[in-house]
């Protein structure tokens, strides 16, 4: 990977309708009766009712069932066989709250056919292994991590919102912003997964660097490609130097987890703001209201 490359990919080819769009990743624990995580077996049976009611099969890992779609949203594992993240297709700022609510009552309404229900939690207690593999990056973890180290973030359910940014300069401006504003973030919803997280960096063989997890304060969109480039790539379950590294952009990106990051989606420059702990459906709709009147007041 070169550091040219990489910023171009994100100041290169944007564009910008000057409407915010936002989309939104709402992890969910589910529970049995007896409040014990749901096992493979059922959150499968889950995916194939919904595809028997309208969703599209997307996604498979061998004879598992990954990913499906319907309406331009995903349900998907996120690590664990017990947590279903709704990924939101891209709407408006005014817009935000009732199609992703729509999605999560439809999921609600076949988890409860089968006696099973939402835990909206940050952290699910137990001492089982919940860890599934359903895509490329997680098996490149598990390879490089360990299945100890990483079965601790299968525990973890949050909540992440994308904005689009105008753009670079205001990206990095957004980034700097939301990283002073992160305190007030963390008053109306601690993130007990924080501790989960650096135990995470701290106990994995891959050896990361400390700063690969935790908040980030660039000066510029160069400056923000030079702190990206001090971290290695995994690629096939082994760190390389970035410089010597050739791997895909987004997954590479998706490997470094800041607080605040840049994405990018076809030609929109994109912000991550992942410091959210999963609890009620009403609280996090009060922290999107939170976080849209500060960014709107900037």
């Amino acid at each position: 990977m070169k550091k040219p490359d990489l910023l171009d990919y994100f100041t290169k080819g944007l564009e910008t309708d000057r409407r915010c769009f936002v989309g939104a990743e709402i992890e969910t624990h589910f529970v049995d009766g007896a409040s014990q995580p749901i096992t493979l077996a059922a959150s499968q049976a889950i995916f194939k009712r919904l595809i028997s009611q309208g969703w599209s099969l997307s996604k498979t890992k061998g004879q598992l069932i990954a990913e499906i779609t319907k309406d331009g949203n995903k349900l998907l594992y996120e690590l664990g066989r017990q947590n279903i993240e709704l990924a939101t297709l891209p709407v408006t700022h005014t817009c935000a709250y009732s199609p992703p609510l729509r999605t999560i009552q439809e999921l609600y309404r076949v988890t409860r056919r089968y006696g099973i229900y939402p835990l909206p939690q940050p952290i699910i207690e137990t001492d089982e292994d919940l860890l599934i593999i359903p895509d490329e990056r997680d098996a490149s973890w598990l390879k490089l991590d360990g299945r100890e180290s990483l079965a601790l973030l299968a525990r973890t359910a949050s909540v992440q919102f994308t904005i689009e940014a105008n753009d670079p300069n205001h990206a990095i401006r957004l980034i700097n912003s939301l990283a002073e504003f992160r305190p007030h973030i963390l008053e109306s919803n601690p993130y007990p997964q924080e501790e989960l997280w650096r135990k995470y960096i701290a106990t994995s063989k891959a050896g990361y660097r400390s700063d690969r997890y935790g908040v980030v304060r660039p000066e510029s969109i160069e400056d923000y490609v030079d702190k990206l480039a001090k971290h290695e790539v995994v690629v096939n379950g082994k760190l390389v130097p970035f410089e010597k590294a050739d791997q895909d952009i987004d997954l590479f990106l998706r490997s470094v987890w800041w607080n605040f990051r840049l994405r990018r989606y076809n030609n929109r420059l994109c912000i991550e703001i992942r410091t959210l702990a999963r609890r009620r459906d009403e609280a996090v709709w009060q922290n999107w209201e939170m976080l849209d009147s500060f960014i709107s007041s900037l």
